[in-house]
C-alpha cells in the first residue's frame, strides 16, 4: 500500500553564505601574515640590541603590536563566514498551534516621567501587547525605576485603555499598533476608529495634565484601589531614592479580558526597593531586579 509523502514543513527561517567571505578569509590570511612578519621583525630587533634604551623601545613597540594584533583578532570571527537570514513569521502557525507558541516577556524600562514622558513609555507598552500573537503568552513587565506615581498613573490608564486596543488592532489587522503613530498616520476615519481615538486622547490628557501638574489629581482617580495605590507614593518617608519596592498585577492574562472577552496580556509594575544607604547601580540594577522577579513570579 503506497503512502502520499509527507508536505515539506515551511521553514522559518532561510541563510544563505555571502559570497564575500572568500575575500575576508583571503585578505584575513595576507593580514595575519604581515602582522606575524611584524612581530618576527621586533623578535629580531629584540635580540639584537645593543643599548638598554634600544631593547627598552623594541619591547615597547612589541608589546603594542601584540596588543593590537590581538585586538584585530578578535574581530575576525565573524567576518570568515557572513550569511544572510531571512525570516518567515507567515510560517510559524502553519508548524506550531497558536496554543502551543511559547511564552515571551517583554522588559521595559524607565527612570524618570520628565525625561522619559509616560506617555511615550505607555505607547511603547501598548504597542507590544498589540503584538500579533497569543495575548495569554504574553507578559509585558515595566521598571519604573523612578518610582514615580505619574508613571504607575499611566498604566493604570494603559491598562484601561489597552482593553479596547488590543482587540481593536487584532480585529482591523492594524500593523502601526502604536497608537500614536497610528492616530496621527493616514488611516481610515471609521466610527470605531474615532472613538478609539478620543479614548486615547481622554487618556493622554489625563496622564499628560498629571505629569505638568506634577500630581495626579482626585478627580482622574476613578476607584477606591486605584485611591490605594496612589496612596503608597504619597507616604512621608517616600522618595525616589528611598522607598520600598512596589509590584502591582495591573492586567492578569487569567483574569482580565478585554472588550471582546479575550484573554489580555499580563502588565505588571515593578519599583524595586532603593535606600539612601546601599548603591543601587542605575538600570543594570533595575534589571536584575526584575528579572530576580520574573523568575519567581508566577503570573
Amino acid at each position: 500500500m503506497n503512502t502520499a509523502p509527507c508536505p515539506p514543513t515551511p521553514p522559518l527561517h532561510s541563510l544563505r553564505p555571502l559570497r564575500r567571505r572568500h575575500f575576508n578569509r583571503l585578505f584575513a590570511a595576507v593580514y595575519a601574515s604581515a602582522i606575524l612578519s611584524l612581530l618576527y621583525h621586533h623578535i629580531l630587533k629584540l635580540l639584537h640590541s645593543t643599548t638598554l634604551v634600544s631593547f627598552f623601545m623594541s619591547f615597547l613597540l612589541f608589546i603594542s603590536d601584540v596588543v593590537l594584533a590581538y585586538m584585530w583578532s578578535t574581530t575576525q570571527a565573524f567576518r570568515m563566514n557572513p550569511v544572510h537570514r531571512q525570516v518567515f513569521p507567515e510560517n510559524l502557525e502553519k508548524v506550531l498551534d497558536r496554543k502551543d507558541f511559547p511564552a515571551i516577556d517583554i522588559f521595559i524600562c524607565t527612570a524618570d516621567p520628565y525625561k522619559e514622558p509616560p506617555m511615550d513609555v505607555v505607547n511603547t507598552a501598548l504597542s507590544v501587547m498589540a503584538y500579533d500573537y497569543p495575548t495569554e503568552k504574553l507578559s509585558v513587565y515595566v521598571s519604573d525605576d523612578g518610582g514615580s506615581e505619574l508613571t504607575m498613573f499611566a498604566f493604570m490608564e494603559a491598562a484601561k485603555f489597552g482593553k479596547q486596543w488590543v482587540p481593536f488592532c487584532r480585529e482591523n489587522n492594524i500593523t502601526d499598533r502604536c497608537p500614536d503613530a497610528f492616530f496621527t498616520s493616514n488611516h481610515a476615519p471609521t466610527s470605531t476608529t474615532m472613538e478609539i481615538k478620543m479614548m486615547y486622547e481622554s487618556m493622554k490628557t489625563k496622564v499628560e495634565g498629571a505629569v505638568e501638574r506634577g500630581k495626579v489629581n482626585d478627580e482622574y482617580i476613578s476607584s477606591e484601589d486605584e485611591r490605594q495605590i496612589l496612596t503608597q507614593y504619597r507616604t512621608k518617608d517616600f522618595t525616589r531614592q528611598n522607598h520600598p519596592s512596589l509590584i502591582q498585577v495591573l492586567l492578569n492574562s487569567q483574569k482580565d479580558v478585554d472588550n471582546t472577552g479575550s484573554a489580555m496580556p499580563n502588565l505588571i509594575y515593578v519599583s524595586r526597593e532603593k535606600s539612601t544607604s546601599a548603591a543601587h547601580h542605575f538600570k543594570a540594577g533595575a534589571l536584575n531586579a526584575l528579572e530576580n522577579y520574573v523568575e519567581s513570579s508566577d503570573v
